[in-house]
């Protein structure tokens, strides 16, 4: 788009589809600026002073429960599980939980749980005797997740742990603070059905635990599971609105996958795959039967029962009353969740942990509550809303019809990533990517709540910018993204001038001489 400007006999031609990026990118400076990051640490964990304190909003001195703007929208209940497996996830899960506390409300976010790979642990240095033969006994201790945790259990008028409420016989609606615990119980292998470990049983202690307010209302009505490399986009005030079981645009609905799965929002039946395809081949490659025979909720015993597979995703949005039938079903021996999980790891098929959850959807009482989208893949009810969660995958090859998704540069890891990490490398070749702030103008049409992969190891910028509030009637928090995308004609990167660097490296070394 351009303008024509007359001026003195001068005609001037200005290009506004440059001045806009060049706007954008001020922005995005400014928000840079505002978050106080004028430092140039080498190690974000060099800084502490962010994580000693949990500002969650009723934590503010003329905070007045009564009368903030939650209690005007009704909300639902969020219960949250973080997972995260190494260096690099335990310092962005701190960003991630930070975001999620100081952006709820009271009663928006009823219990975060945080599962620890169990490689990594939790060992205090505090109890602990360290052990020259554990690698990375205190991980956790050392990270800034955990001194965020920490900060945030001094605060009483953020958060609570089930001790808590077992010390004070606490099951009314009389404290609304989050319920945040950190765990440390499996260690999940990739492909493997593992990774379903810390999901099922966040499931599990989220439905036998005594999670009870007044009368027979449960203390939470969604669970979400999220990586730790994960951040909200809107703020967890919004995420809870959105999801309010009445008349929320996402209430009691039960999203599997995102549009990253071949349908999109929906499952994908692994009938709908070409037969060519590798996920199609692999799970019948491996038998997998079509039948099963299970005890149904009922207790009525089902024999031979068509069982599809369909494809979803690990990370899921569900509702409470589908999270208890799944936990119930895997209670029974003989319940569907208990067969088909034994199914699964006697085939030996992989990816379970992309086809367990949305198969026990689609093959359960609840199969219609998935979402319903309109004739553009968007939700019916939040026609704005494309994806639950972006990132970006499968780049790499063409998808199952012989298409490639995108043709956008991505980020990879920094020169000095492996410093700040355990070693970690780059990006698997099929995905998540890393995103960054060239990738805001996506994020912005996606919709999406939630985005994932970012790191502040990768671009701080985004990490700082999320989660983002709505400032003017009329516009979504979606508006207030910049529209910043990949230049037309790519991004190459040049190292620094490092002339001071040189100079004292040479002038050391004439010294030695």
């Amino acid at each position: 788009m351009v303008a024509v400007l007359y001026n003195g006999g001068v005609v001037y031609i200005i290009n506004m589809t440059i001045i806009y990026r060049i706007i954008s990118l001020l922005f995005v400076l400014l928000v840079f600026l505002d978050a106080g990051v004028a430092n140039t640490n080498d190690n974000e964990e060099d800084d502490n002073s962010e994580w000693s304190t949990c500002d969650c909003p009723a934590n503010e001195a003329n905070y007045n429960d009564e009368s903030s703007a939650q209690h005007i929208i009704p909300f639902a209940r969020m219960a949250y599980l973080i997972s995260v497996h190494n260096k690099r996830t335990l310092s962005d899960g701190a960003y991630l939980l930070k975001a999620l506390m100081e952006t709820s409300h009271p009663g928006n976010t009823a219990i975060i749980l945080i599962h620890v790979d169990k490689r990594v642990g939790i060992s205090s240095r505090d109890t602990t005797d360290e052990d020259a033969n554990i690698k990375n006994q205190f991980l956790y201790h050392d990270s800034t997740l955990r001194k965020y945790v920490d900060a945030c259990h001094a605060t009483p008028a953020c958060t609570r742990t089930r001790m808590d409420d077992t010390k004070t016989n606490n099951n009314s609606n009389n404290n609304a603070t989050t319920i945040l615990e950190v765990h440390s119980h499996y260690a999940p292998e990739w492909s493997k059905w593992s990774m379903n470990d810390p999901t099922l049983w966040a499931m599990d202690y989220l439905t036998h635990y005594n999670t009870k307010l007044s009368g027979s209302s449960p203390l939470w009505d969604v669970f979400i599971n999220l990586s730790g490399d994960t951040l909200p986009i809107i703020t967890a005030q919004r995420i809870s609105q959105l999801f309010e079981p009445i008349n929320g645009p996402l209430g009691n609905t039960n999203f599997v996958t995102s549009s990253s799965c071949a349908t999109g929002l929906v499952p994908t039946s692994i009938f709908d795959f070409p037969k060519h395809t590798m996920k199609r081949a692999h799970y019948f490659q491996h038998n997998i039967p079509k039948t099963l025979s299970y005890i149904d909720v009922t207790g009525e015993w089902k024999r031979d029962v068509k069982t599809p597979i369909y494809f979803g995703s690990q990370w899921m949005a569900l509702t409470h009353d589908f999270v208890e039938y799944v936990i119930r079903s895997m209670d029974h021996p003989n319940g569907l969740g208990n067969v088909l999980k034994e199914t699964l790891i006697e085939t030996e098929v992989l990816m379970t942990d992309e086809t367990f959850f949305s198969t026990m959807l689609m093959n359960s009482p609840f199969k219609d509550t998935i979402p319903q989208l309109n004739e553009d893949g968007a939700l019916e009810k939040y026609p704005s809303m494309y994806y639950l969660r972006y990132e970006r995958m499968d780049e790499n090859n063409p998808n199952a019809w012989g298409k490639y998704t995108s043709s956008d540069p991505l980020y990879d890891i920094p020169p000095r990533f492996g410093e700040v990490t355990d070693g970690e490398g780059p990006a698997k070749a099929w995905g998540p990517y890393f995103l960054g702030t060239y990738d805001l103008g996506d994020i912005k049409d996606s919709g999406a709540i939630f985005v994932r992969k970012v790191s502040w190891t990768v671009d701080e910028n985004l990490v700082l910018m999320l989660p983002v509030r709505s400032t003017q009637e009329g516009k979504s928090e979606w508006d207030e993204l910049p529209d910043i995308r990949w230049p037309s004609l790519g991004v190459k990167i040049k190292d620094p001038f490092i002339w001071q660097a040189l100079a004292e490296a040479k002038k050391a070394k004439e010294e030695e001489a």
